[in-house]
């Protein structure tokens, strides 16, 4: 199975450990990440230009479509940006009609529908691209069951707390991805490591990594206010699935609590991936 792999802008100067170690996981599990010239997701652009996020998200989308290939990326923000420029896109004729314009310019074109490559035969059939995380991924393709029994090194039964990640979860009517109530994908797959999942009353919360820039000390607050709780409700340490929320934990963090992106440490539980601090080359 092929999927256009997009990383993001983050990855690759603040996490390559990450992006690394989720190429690994996809290899072993038999899926080629192919790389396109994609841009920015667009995110950055939501709240000053709508149209202009909107441009970015559909030029990737647009690019994958060309492929007949859906989209692959392990952050939830980059995630979230691009079911919502495929829901304005969809819904906005006014940005539609920008869009359009704007990429026949480039040579590019949307399609409703186009041809893309079946997960389970390889054949192409005529339907929209989809855009999936690394979770989303995991738990519909390759499923729960079939983890559990591929791992080889069982982690220790420390217990963790998730750092769910907003994008993805909210809003449903737009992400599709799982109940932003009461969230069960992300959870049901670190059990499969052998890890035991504690409940907290702040793991659908923000990081607060979108106040970093313009209001760091609200940043700041918002986390030490997680690290808090996460270490009452006796965790070890905290598992991420999202670029960002990675990277908020790392700069305000402390040394009490640590936190892992959850693509390390599965490869860790199924022998691929040493699970070390972030960071690493």
């Amino acid at each position: 199975m092929r999927l256009a792999y997009f990383p993001g802008c983050k990855i690759n100067f603040h996490l390559p450990a990450y992006g690394k170690a989720v190429e690994k996981l996809m290899r072993h599990l038999g899926i080629t990440l192919v790389r396109l010239p994609f841009n920015c997701c667009g995110n950055p652009a939501r709240g000053k230009d709508p149209a202009a996020s909107v441009l970015a998200a559909m030029t990737n989308i647009a690019l994958a479509q060309a492929r007949g290939l859906d989209i692959f990326t392990p952050c939830k923000c980059c995630f979230g940006q691009l079911k919502h420029g495929m829901h304005w896109y969809a819904t906005d004729p006014r940005i539609r009609e920008q869009v359009d314009t704007a990429l026949a310019g480039e040579g590019m074109v949307v399609n409703d529908s186009c041809l893309v490559e079946e997960a389970d035969t390889g054949r192409l059939a005529r339907r929209q691209v989809e855009i999936r995380h690394l979770l989303d991924f995991l738990y519909h393709d390759i499923g729960v069951e079939k983890l559990a029994a591929m791992v080889t090194t069982p982690l220790p039964p420390e217990r963790v707390v998730l750092q769910q990640g907003c994008h993805a979860l909210r809003p449903f009517s737009v992400t599709r991805f799982d109940n932003p109530f009461a969230p069960r994908i992300f959870r049901e797959l670190v059990q499969c490591t052998g890890l035991e999942v504690l409940d907290w009353n702040k793991e659908t919360e923000c990081c607060g990594d979108p106040a970093a820039e313009t209001h760091s000390s609200l940043a700041a607050k918002i986390l030490s206010g997680k690290l808090a709780h996460a270490k009452k409700a006796g965790a070890g340490w905290i598992c991420t699935a999202c670029t960002h929320c990675q990277i908020q934990y790392e700069r305000y963090g402390g040394a009490d609590i640590r936190a892992l992106p959850f693509a390390l440490v599965l490869g860790g539980a199924l022998g691929i991936t040493p699970i070390k601090g972030m960071n690493t080359a």
